[in-house]
């Protein structure tokens, strides 16, 4: 085992100038063995955190080295399996592009908005992808997880913010790279973009499009009508929400059920649908009931919208 060891200032250097032999034989001094083939086989099916996670049990450090094994595990990715992209590669790429976007929203010319969507494209080519072609959901989730909420909601609505601006080939950019990075989006983000430029009726056709395919997931379909919410079309949502509620309860999807009871109650509310309202009411109660048996001690707070 190696005597080199990585001193307490790594935390405010960070770990690149550190030999190799240095990072391993801290990791071994308190506590975790690890070698280049076991660090491979780890990354055959984990990423960086999920590596730092498999070592935590047996990690003895405390204090500035408590954090160790996830910065150490970033660091030797890069080292040891420098040609495959690491999660937070993609979280800098993206953080970069949303600073670059909000400079540009502030009414900054330098803003280094060409280059930074540069980079982002290079990132995006090597993300790795499953068989239909989206980014692979431990990757993605590994990336996006360093994101507090407010940067989140920053993320949503970004696109439609720069089309408000006046600057419409990024926000069709922007919307790519979304509907890329979260495929549940795709056909939703781009839609809302429409709208924002004045495209109003094409975009609400779109959104109902996807808010009525069986063929989509049940979140994907869920994002459309909140899209169609989100651009005041209650109307739309009342016509398209209703059948996905029958379907859902056919189907027992007692989350999708809930959901949809929530955005139809919202839409019958703007709408002053009394009628509609009582018998949403009616199904509230049907599909809680439903809900409940089927998930026993199941919070149902989650589906309000």
């Amino acid at each position: 085992m190696s005597t080199d060891r990585v001193d307490k200032a790594w935390q405010r250097k960070g770990l690149k100038d550190y030999s190799t032999e240095a990072i391993v034989g801290t990791l071994g001094h308190y506590g975790v063995q690890v070698s280049e083939a076991d660090f491979r086989q780890l990354a055959e099916k984990k990423y960086p955190s999920g590596i730092a996670e498999v070592w935590l049990p047996q990690w003895k450090g405390t204090g500035q080295f408590a954090p160790f094994p996830y910065a150490a595990a970033g660091e030797l990715w890069k080292r040891w399996l420098g040609d495959r992209l690491a999660p937070y590669e993609l979280s800098e790429s993206l953080a970069q592009l949303m600073g670059a976007l909000g400079q540009l929203l502030q009414g900054s010319q330098q803003a280094p908005v060409d280059s930074s969507f540069q980079r982002m494209n290079e990132v995006r080519k090597r993300i790795p992808v499953n068989d239909k072609g989206e980014p692979e959901p431990g990757f993605m989730q590994e990336a996006l997880r360093v994101f507090d909420e407010r940067t989140a909601r920053a993320f949503d609505d970004l696109a439609e913010m720069l089309a408000k601006a006046g600057h419409p080939q990024h926000a069709d950019a922007f919307a790519d790279v979304e509907e890329f990075l979260l495929p549940d989006r795709r056909g939703v983000s781009k839609p809302i973009i429409r709208a924002a430029r004045g495209e109003r009726d094409p975009a609400l056709e779109d959104l109902q499009k996807v808010a009525g395919d069986g063929a989509r997931s049940p979140i994907s379909r869920v994002l459309a009508v909140d899209g169609l919410l989100h651009l005041g079309a209650n109307d739309k949502v009342a016509a398209v929400g209703r059948p996905l509620l029958e379907e859902a309860e056919r189907t027992k999807d007692w989350h999708l059920a809930l959901d949809m009871v929530a955005r139809l109650e919202h839409a019958y509310k703007q709408l002053g649908d009394r009628t509609s309202l009582a018998a949403i009411a009616q199904d509230r109660a049907r599909v809680e009931k439903a809900h409940d048996e089927a998930h026993p001690g199941h919070r149902r707070h989650q589906h309000s919208h």
